[in-house]
């Protein structure tokens, strides 16, 4: 059941191979991040009729006061620091910023730079991508896909470090995006600004530390199966609370996911899945004016009881000793 606020729209995608896809649930507009969380006016504008931009740091704080202040956006943005230190917040956790650092910030994700950041210090550069650049969800489409291993990958930290050759082949690529921007009415416009940023998200994923990190092989089905999984629960967590059902949207057996799961993530599949449901809780009870009634139903609890139950195993508190913590 779903009360008033976020809501759901729905889009028909074109069947990829090996595993079913359904249709996708948006809820990331800018109206209705606005109608959620207005009360705090810290919802970006859109992109308007740009599908990419790039800006150079420190050009960008100059046009981009709400960095300081904690802020959402329904596009998805890069901000790759070359030079820099502070700290970054991303989702109520806090991060250092260093030389060759990356963040990835999806649609929906609340961010900002710690007061403290000598911005005139910093540089390199920002990328904003509306999300319509990279809607299709075939699989494919490997650059597409990767999107849910570098920007909603809630089980992995929001940022990577680069080493000197991924720095090298990323600022090529991305040079290449500045000088296509600067040509829109170049044949074929929109498809090469496509490809340049799924090269990108390509490289970001190959520069993790694959010490550190699972790097993502679409020869292996379970890698796939992973991605796809992390993508149905983005898509579906307000709804969708059990493993079983995810396994059936990708037609193998709840054991076969775990599997998969297992290795790809340190999660299992019902942690990812409620670990993403508090989340937005955390997000609504923290930003919203919701009741915590209207937010249990939000998130698909038609009991609120049963959701300030969840919260509190999953958080230590209860949604009303949430709410009013600094």
């Amino acid at each position: 059941m779903v009360k008033k606020g976020i809501g759901y729209d729905s889009e028909t995608h074109i069947p990829g191979n090996a595993i079913t896809l359904h249709p996708i649930t948006n809820i990331y507009t800018m109206e209705k991040m606005k109608e959620t969380y207005y009360r705090y006016d810290m919802v970006c504008d859109s992109l308007g009729e740009k599908i990419v931009e790039v800006t150079r740091l420190p050009e960008f704080f100059d046009s981009a006061q709400e960095v300081v202040r904690q802020h959402v956006h329904p596009f998805y943005e890069v901000v790759w620091f070359t030079e820099g230190e502070g700290r970054c917040r991303v989702d109520f956790n806090e991060y250092p910023i260093g030389r060759d650092m990356v963040f990835f910030i999806a649609p929906g994700q609340v961010h900002s730079l710690d007061s403290t950041v000598d911005r005139s210090r910093c540089r390199g550069y920002v990328l904003k991508v509306s999300s319509g650049l990279l809607r299709s969800e075939a699989l494919s489409d490997n650059g597409s896909l990767l999107k849910y291993n570098v920007f909603n990958a809630h089980d992995r930290l929001p940022y990577i470090r680069l080493g000197q050759k991924a720095s090298d082949a990323l600022t090529r690529i991305i040079e290449g995006v500045s000088r296509e921007l600067a040509s829109p009415e170049a044949i074929g416009h929109v498809e090469y600004l496509r490809s340049l940023v799924k090269m990108l998200i390509i490289q970001f994923e190959r520069s993790y530390n694959p010490d550190e990190e699972q790097l993502f092989s679409p020869s292996k089905l379970s890698h796939r199966a992973f991605l796809s999984f992390r993508r149905d629960v983005e898509h579906n967590f307000r709804r969708m609370h059990s493993v079983k059902e995810y396994a059936g949207m990708l037609n193998v057996t709840t054991k076969t996911l775990a599997n998969y799961v297992s290795e790809c993530s340190s999660f299992t599949p019902l942690e990812i899945i409620n670990n993403r449901i508090t989340l937005e809780a955390k997000r609504l009870l923290r930003f919203s004016d919701y009741m915590v009634k209207e937010i249990s139903f939000e998130l698909g609890f038609e009991d609120p009881s049963y959701f300030v139950k969840f919260f509190k195993r999953q958080s230590g508190y209860s949604p009303a000793e949430y709410r009013t913590l600094e």
